[in-house]
Parts: structure tokens; sequence; C-alpha cells
């Protein structure tokens, strides 16, 4: 019996050609095909076996295994030994899933397992609320499969169980084929052979949100011709698909359209403006919360969940206009007057004269010294 030898103790046969042993299983025995040890298993233990005119009879048994023996006439496996679980993990693929998705858990035991009268279930970390994976199928073999469909608020960000004791027999029973009850006790929630350590599955039910909007530009003022880069960030990575989103701009008279370019699979889309003639903005922003337009694009995190567009007000914190004083002017400034510090009157010979022009906006002088010519009465002077 694995190592121990049990006795199996004669109880009946006397007067026929046929003597029975009994023998009753007991903790650790354990023997895959049950046969007698040797060809002299057969002990007298101060007996006597003999025929109707007192001849001893020969006990010599068939070699075990061989014809005529135990373990040739019978497939008799003794099995005292619980089965227990060895490992659990998921044919679900290693990736981010979300409402709706089917994750399969698959629970392997030591030996073939049955399960009966009603369905186990295996509790799931998910975040607010744990969730139950119902037994599906595998019952007759050593592999029990259990099915849980994400729903609305389920997270983690490696899907196990919740404790060694998550498998709930829920009325039913597991047993092995010699009707031992299973030990369900689990490895511990990310140790070796739970579900965490041997499957890299992401619950992402949560919608991917705009938390900034700024630019690389260095805060300036810039004017026709200029490319502005503006940064969207989200609080998770996201992909752009099947389009190109685009971000309207607060520029004045005509509102301008800046228009991603680059960023997918990361948390930050950059989005291209150039600047046009007519564009002015004092403090450049977006026009409102909801000037991110998908354009027919798609914008999704890594579960496939569309994210939420809604953008800071204009002006408020983590908006463009707060994180960045980006000045747009494409309007050339004009002279709006021309005048003098000189009190009205007449001046003689070598008065110096100051005459002031006006402009629009400020201006900066460079590269030169420029003139204004006088009229003087025949000869002009600058």
């Amino acid at each position: 019996m694995d190592g121990t030898d049990r006795l199996a103790i004669y109880e009946s046969g006397s007067l026929s050609s046929i003597l029975t042993f009994k023998y009753t299983t007991v903790s650790g025995d354990n023997k895959t095909d049950l046969d007698y040890l040797a060809t002299t298993a057969l002990n007298l233990n101060g007996a006597t076996i003999r025929d109707v005119v007192a001849q001893n009879a020969t006990l010599t048994l068939a070699t075990p295994g061989a014809a005529n023996s135990l373990g040739n006439n019978k497939a008799i496996n003794i099995d005292t030994t619980a089965p227990t679980i060895t490992n659990v993990s998921a044919s679900t693929a290693d990736g981010t899933y979300s409402t709706g998705s089917i994750i399969d858990v698959t629970v392997t035991f030591s030996e073939n397992v049955t399960v009966a009268t009603a369905n186990p279930m295996l509790t799931l970390e998910l975040g607010t609320t744990d969730r139950l994976a119902e037994y599906n199928s595998g019952s007759l073999s050593s592999i029990l499969t259990f099915k849980y469909t994400v729903v609305a608020s389920d997270n983690n960000t490696d899907l196990d169980y919740v404790a060694s004791t998550a498998l709930n027999i829920n009325g039913a029973t597991i047993r092995d084929l010699a009707l031992n009850n299973a030990t369900l006790t689990l490895s511990a929630p990310g140790a070796a052979n739970s579900l965490g350590n041997n499957k890299a599955i992401v619950i992402d039910t949560n919608a991917a949100t705009i938390t900034n909007v700024s630019s690389n530009k260095t805060n300036a003022t810039y004017t026709t011709g200029e490319v502005i880069d503006v940064t969207v960030t989200f609080s998770e990575n996201v992909t752009v698909a099947s389009g190109t989103p685009q971000l309207t701009l607060e520029l004045g008279t005509t509102d301008r359209l800046a228009h991603y370019a680059s960023g997918s699979l990361s948390q930050i889309l950059v989005f291209n403006y150039t600047v046009q003639a007519g564009d002015t903005s004092t403090d450049l922003d977006y026009v409102d919360t909801a000037s991110l337009n998908l354009n027919g694009a798609t914008i999704r995190d890594n579960a496939s969940v569309n994210a939420t567009l809604t953008l800071a007000a204009p002006a408020a914190a983590n908006s463009l206009g707060n994180n960045k004083a980006l000045v747009i002017d494409t309007t050339a400034p004009t002279i709006t007057n021309v005048s003098s510090a000189k009190a009205d009157g007449t001046y003689k010979d070598a008065e110096v004269i100051d005459v002031t022009v006006t402009f629009s906006e400020n201006v900066t002088v460079a590269s030169g010294t420029p003139e204004l010519t006088l009229d003087m009465d025949g000869t002009d002077r600058l």
C-alpha cells in the first residue's frame, strides 16, 4: 500500500474451494492496482489449511501481476488521498478586458475530480465589489473551468481571487473517483500557482479622462506660419484609430482647428495648429469643454472603452489657457497718430522738434534708424 503492507484477514470459506479474506482500507492506503505482496503472501498465522484427508495445502500464489493473480484478475484501485489544488490559471489570454468580456479561470487538481449536486464558485478580487466566477465544466477531469463576465465598475490591474479560501463549494461536492472530498485550499493570491502569478489579466471598465491640456511651445507671441503644438493628457494610455480628431481653438473672428498629429498608445496626444492671417488671441485656449471633436475617429483605452472627452473649462485649472501664456498676433501694427510733445508755437534756427508717431500696438525698432520726412516749404528735412 505505497510503503506500508496491510493484512487481509480470513473470514469464510472453510469446507469449500474458495476462501474469502477481508481488508478494510485505512487512511494513507494507496495502490493503483491492488495485489498481494509476493508468492508467499498467504500466511497461516498458526492455522491449518487442509483438504478433507488432512493433507496440508500448498500455499504458493501466482507471481503478483501474473495470470491467476489478484492484480491480473481485477483492477482495484485504493485511494485514500484527497485531491488538492495544484494550480490556478486562465485560458483567457493575457490582456486588458472591459464590460461584457468573459474570463475563463482554470483550477487544476492533483487528480481527476467529479463535480456534483450544484455549481461551485470562485470569488475574484475586482475592486469595490468582489465577483463570483461560476463553475462551467471539467467534471471527470483534473481541470475545472470557472466563467466570469466583466460588469461595469470592475477593475483590477492583475486579476486574482480574493484569498486562499476563495473556492466555495456552494452546496456542491468536488471528489475524486474514490469519493474523497477534495481539499480546496488555494495558493495565496499572487503566490506561485495562483491566478495572479500565472496570468497578466487586467480588468478595466473605467473610461480614460482628460487630465490636462498644455503645449511644448515657450510662452511668447506667435504670428502667421508658426506651428503651435497642443498636448492633451489622458488618465491612462489611449489609442487613436479610424480618423483624425480635432481640437477647436479660440482665435478671434474665426475659430481654428488643431489636428491630431501623434501620441496613440500613450497618455499624451499631440495636436498641431498653424497660425493663419487674421488669427488673434491674447492667451490661446480652446473654445469650450466640448472642443475635442473625434471627427470620425475613436479614442479608447487598452480595454476598448471610449474615452471621456470633456475638457476643463477654458482658463480653468488644467486648461491650455491656464497652463500656458501663448499670444497669437497676425495683425500688422498701424500708425494711429502723429504729433509732438512741443508746445504749439514758432521755433527758430537750431531748435529741436520731437515728432511722436503712435502705433496701434507696441513695436520694436531694430537694425537701423527710421526717418520721417518733414515738409519745409521747398526743402524737405528728416
